[in-house]
């Protein structure tokens, strides 16, 4: 069976959004130039067009026309995916600023979540994660010292999850989360580029290896107009 003419004209869209031919704000074709460059009606390009502001992708402007959204990452709830991986997903660049690097005690409220004694060190990281120049995510992470010995500050500007698999040969399998929306705190509004009241997404992350032991504690920060959480659920 063929694909209906609708979603040919969403899935070229996507394309160009995609590829870079369309930017965020641009004005995409009007109605009439879609019906005409498709030879279809104006109800299957409405059609069309209305699935993508669903979707997120475009937006209308009442007398102007239909623009190029600026979209959310969407980080499935259900997976242990990568920030690397979701920025890729999205076609957006990505960079990191590491803001602290360290060794300390374990903090006594982590060490049972890293199978740890209070006389382990791990390593106390803060960075902030960039999607195209843009700050979306600061998050704080707590790696055990015992596990991860070699580890330098540069492995830390790429993917974690990748420089645990590739390069330490370890394989990650699962994770235990919570998220909550807050205010932003006060000391991340510069970091973040947020304002006061602005609202962020915080995920507290315990992730663990296929051996079953845990390898990193998280507490993620995400801005909430950069970021949705989607989920696939099933009716039990």
């Amino acid at each position: 069976m063929s694909e209906p003419i609708y979603m040919i004209i969403q899935n070229d869209i996507k394309k160009d959004i995609n590829d870079g031919v369309f930017q965020i704000g641009d004005l995409v074709p009007s109605e009439n130039e879609l019906k005409d460059k498709y030879n279809v009606s104006r109800m299957t390009v409405r059609q069309a067009l209305n699935n993508l502001v669903n979707e997120g992708y475009l937006y209308r402007h009442k007398g102007k026309g239909t623009f190029i959204s600026e979209r959310k990452i969407e980080k499935n709830i259900h997976g242990v995916r990568s920030f690397t991986e979701e920025m890729a997903a999205m076609n957006r660049k990505v960079s990191n600023k590491i803001l602290k690097f360290e060794k300390i005690l374990v903090p006594n409220t982590i060490a049972d979540k890293l199978f740890l004694s209070k006389k382990d060190e791990v390593y106390h990281i803060e960075r902030v994660r960039y999607g195209d120049e843009t700050p979306v995510l600061y998050e704080q992470l707590y790696i055990p010292v015992k596990l991860f010995k070699t580890i330098e500050e540069s492995d830390l500007k790429h993917s974690f999850y990748e420089y645990v698999e590739k390069q330490m040969g370890f394989q990650i399998s699962h994770c235990l989360q919570s998220i909550e929306a807050i205010k932003t705190p006060e000391e991340i509004h510069n970091i973040l580029a947020v304002k006061e009241n602005d609202p962020t997404l915080l995920i507290v992350r315990n992730t663990f290896l296929s051996n079953g032991r845990p390898f990193e504690y998280v507490k993620s920060f995400y801005r909430g107009d950069q970021y949705k959480f989607v989920q696939h659920a099933i009716k039990s």
